[in-house]
C-alpha cells in the first residue's frame, strides 16, 4: 500500500504545469563570433574546465559533517539520522562515493546553472538514497493550485539510472534543487549568461588552432635580383644551413652574392591583437567563477606577496556561494530545524602545514583548544592529560586557581572546563523556564479539573470522596506528565547522541501523578474549607483555587522535568551528577552548591535530584528550582 506522502504527492502531480520565468533563455547558443556555445562544449575552453574543476574539486574534497545546534552546543545527530547521515557523508548511492557526489552536483551548478538530486524513499518515508539527475533531463512544472514546483525526470535507465521509471513527476520533497543564480524557479546558466566570451573564446582556440595547420610563413626569406639555377640553389641553400644553422653558428657574418637580400618575418600586428584578447578572455571567465587568475595559468599579475590573499580570496568568492546553496537545499531533508549539513573550508589547509600549525598554536594558546582536540583533528590516539585548556594569565576576569604576584597579592585564574561540562551548563535552568509550553498544559489540566470540582462540589468531601477525586485528578495528569519528562529525558539523551526509553519511566510517572493530585488536592480543600459552607463563599474559594493553578502547574513541571533529565543521564552512562544550586529561589539549596555524588546515590538532602519527592517533601524540596550538571 502506497504512503501517506507517495498518496499526496500522486494527487498533486495532476495538477502541474511547465513553470517559466520572464527573463529570456539564456542557454547556449549562437554567438556574434560565429559559433556556437553549449556547456558542454564550453568544457574544451580550457579557462572554463579549470575554473569548473577547481571549484567543484575544492569543495568535494572538504570536510562534511552533520550536526545538531542546541543554543550553543554543537551535539551528534540523534540515531535515528544516522543513515541519513550516512548517504550525506560516505556513500549517496551504489554508484558513487559522497566525494564524487558532491563534485557532480556542484559541476552541473557551474555549468547548467541548475543541480538537481532525487531523493529516494522506502514505504515508510525514510531516505534511503541520493540520486544526482542531468539537467537535461528535467523538466520543471509548477502545481496552479499552491504554486508548488514539481520535477518531471526524463532519464533513459542506461546511462542516468534512477529507482523510478522514466517520465515520473517528483514532488519538491522528492528533489533537491541547486541553483547557481537567478530570479525564477530555474538557475541560469553561466556559460548561458557569459556565452559572447566563451564563444570568443572558441573562435581564438579555433582559430589558433588552423593557423599553426594552414599557415605556411617561413621565418626568414631571401629575395634576389634574378632567378637561379638549381645548382646555384643547392649552392645557396647548402651555404645558409652549413653557416647559419644552429647553435654553434650564431652571429656569424653572411655573405650574399648577386644583390641577395635576407628580411625577417614576424606575427602580423592583427595576430598579435588577437592573441591577448584571447587571453584577456579568459580572464573574464575566470572571474565568472569568481577564480583569481592566477589559478587557471595566469601569473602576470601574481607576486610572491600576493598570491596568498589570492588564496582566500578563492575560498570566500569561488567556495562558499555554492557551499552555502549546498548547505541550504540540503538542509530540506532535516526534520529537526537545528540540524545543518557542513562543509568545513578548514579542510584546505592540510597542504599548507605552516597555516595548520599556527592556527593549531594559536587555539592551544588561546585555550580553544586542548592537545587531544588537535591531536583528534590530526587523526592522532588521545594522550593521557590531554584535556586540559590552558589560558594566558593576564585575562583574569574570576576564577578558581590562585596565582601569587610580584605584588604579594594573590588572584585567581580559571579554569576552562572539558566540552561535555561546558556543553551542559545551558541546561541548569528550571524545567519550567526551559519549556514554558508545558507549564499552560498542566495548567489547563489542573484548571478545567478545578471547574469540574466547583460544578458537582456543594460540600467538603469525605475521605472516601476525596480518595475518587484524587484518581480522577491522577488520570487527568498522566499523560502529560509522561510528556514533560519523556522531553527533558530525550534532551538529555541526545548530548549523548542516544536516545530516550520513556517506557522505562511509566511506573514513576503513575506513582508521582498520583503524589501531585494528592497534594494538589489537599491544598485546594484547605482553601475550600476555610471559606465556609455557603455557597457563595464556596465559588470565591474555588476562584482563589483557579488564581493558583499556574503556580502549582511550574513546580509540578519542575519536579518532573528534573526527573526526565536525571533519567535520561542516567540511560546513557551518566557516572556521577553535581548540584547546581539556584539563585533567588524558595528553597535554600546555595550550601550544596558542587555537591557530587554517585548518579544512583542520594544527595545530602535525601534527594536524588532536585524536587524530588522521596525526600519527604518538605518544604525545602517541594519548590526547588536547583538543576543537575552530569559526569560520564
Amino acid at each position: 500500500m502506497a504512503s501517506f506522502t507517495q498518496r499526496v504527492a500522486s494527487a498533486f502531480r495532476s495538477l502541474v504545469t511547465r513553470a517559466s520565468t520572464r527573463l529570456p533563455s539564456l542557454r547556449g547558443s549562437g554567438t556574434s563570433a560565429g559559433v556556437h556555445v553549449t556547456p558542454e562544449q564550453s568544457l574544451q575552453v580550457m579557462a572554463v574546465l579549470t575554473s569548473v574543476r577547481l571549484v567543484s574539486e575544492a569543495i568535494a574534497s572538504l570536510p562534511v559533517s552533520v550536526i545538531v545546534r542546541r543554543g550553543r552546543d554543537r551535539i551528534r545527530p540523534a540515531a535515528k539520522y544516522d543513515e541519513l547521515v550516512r548517504l550525506l557523508t560516505v556513500r549517496p548511492n551504489s554508484d558513487m562515493d559522497a566525494a564524487e557526489f558532491w563534485r557532480v552536483v556542484v559541476t552541473w551548478m557551474l555549468i547548467r546553472g541548475n543541480a538537481y538530486v532525487y531523493v529516494s524513499r522506502n514505504g515508510a518515508g525514510e531516505i534511503v538514497g541520493l540520486w544526482p539527475v542531468p539537467p537535461t533531463d528535467v523538466k520543471i512544472l509548477r502545481n496552479k493550485t499552491t504554486g508548488e514546483l514539481f520535477y518531471k525526470l526524463s532519464h533513459d535507465m542506461s546511462e542516468t539510472w534512477l529507482p523510478v521509471q522514466p517520465g515520473y513527476v517528483a514532488a519538491p520533497f522528492e528533489m533537491l534543487h541547486y541553483r547557481w543564480f537567478g530570479t525564477g524557479p530555474e538557475g541560469l546558466s553561466p556559460i548561458g549568461v557569459a556565452r559572447q566570451q566563451v564563444g570568443i573564446s572558441v573562435a581564438a582556440t579555433s582559430y589558433i588552432g588552423g593557423f599553426f595547420e594552414r599557415d605556411a610563413t617561413p621565418e626568414t626569406v631571401l629575395t634576389l635580383e634574378k632567378n637561379l639555377t638549381d645548382a646555384q640553389y643547392n649552392r645557396l641553400v647548402q651555404q645558409l644551413e652549413d653557416r647559419h644553422q644552429g647553435v654553434g653558428n650564431s652571429h656569424q657574418m653572411a655573405i650574399f652574392e648577386g644583390g641577395a637580400k635576407i628580411e625577417r618575418v614576424s606575427l602580423s600586428p592583427a595576430d598579435a591583437q588577437f592573441l591577448a584578447i584571447y587571453k584577456l578572455t579568459e580572464g573574464k571567465i575566470a572571474s565568472m567563477y569568481g577564480v583569481p587568475p592566477h589559478k587557471i595559468g595566469d601569473l602576470d599579475r601574481a607576486t610572491f606577496s600576493n598570491v596568498e590573499h589570492l588564496g582566500i580570496e578563492f575560498v570566500q568568492d569561488a567556495l562558499l556561494p555554492p557551499i552555502t546553496r549546498l548547505e541550504k537545499v540540503t538542509q530540506q531533508l532535516f526534520d529537526d530545524p537545528e540540524m545543518r549539513l557542513k562543509f568545513n573550508p578548514k579542510g584546505r589547509m592540510r597542504g599548507d602545514t605552516a597555516a595548520q600549525t599556527a592556527a593549531y598554536a594559536a587555539g592551544r594558546q588561546w585555550g580553544y583548544l586542548s592537545a587531544n582536540d588537535i591531536r583528534a583533528d590530526e587523526d592522532d590516539a588521545p594522550i593521557e592529560g590531554g584535556d586540559v585548556y590552558l589560558e594566558p594569565v593576564n585575562m583574569i576576569p574570576a576564577g578558581s586557581a590562585p596565582v601569587q604576584r610580584s605584588s604579594g597579592v594573590t588572584v585567581d585564574v580559571p579554569q576552562l572546563l572539558p566540552p561535555s561540562f561546558r556543553a551542559l551548563t545551558p541546561r541548569r535552568r528550571a524545567a519550567a523556564d526551559d519549556a514554558p509550553a508545558w507549564v499552560t498544559r498542566v495548567d489547563a489540566v489542573l484548571a478545567e479539573y478545578v471547574r469540574d470540582l466547583r460544578d458537582q462540589l456543594v460540600a467538603i468531601p469525605s475521605d472516601d470522596e476525596r480518595t475518587v477525586w484524587d484518581e480522577l485528578l491522577t488520570e487527568s495528569l498522566v499523560p502529560t506528565l509522561t510528556g514533560v519528562v519523556t522531553e527533558f529525558g530525550t534532551r538529555q539523551a541526545e548530548t549523548r547522541g542516544e536516545v530516550f526509553r520513556a517506557e522505562a519511566t511509566t511506573n514513576w510517572v503513575a506513582a508521582v501523578a498520583a503524589s501531585e493530585a494528592r497534594a494538589f488536592n489537599s491544598r485546594s480543600f484547605l482553601v475550600i474549607a476555610a471559606g465556609g459552607d455557603e455557597r457563595g463563599a464556596l465559588i470565591r474559594a474555588f476562584d482563589d483555587v483557579l488564581a493558583s493553578t499556574a503556580a502549582s502547574a511550574a513546580l509540578i513541571v519542575n519536579r518532573s522535568g528534573s526527573f526526565g533529565r536525571y533519567e535520561g543521564a542516567a540511560q546513557t552512562g551518566a557516572e556521577s551528577k553535581r548540584w547546581i544550586a539556584a539563585t533567588e529561589a524558595e528553597c535554600d539549596h546555595e550550601s550544596m552548591q558542587g555537591e557530587t555524588v554517585a548518579i544512583g546515590e542520594p544527595f545530602s538532602n535525601g534527594t536524588m535530584w532536585p524536587g524530588d519527592r522521596a525526600a519527604g517533601a518538605t518544604e525545602a524540596v517541594v519548590p526547588c528550582r536547583c538543576g543537575l550538571d552530569f559526569d560520564y
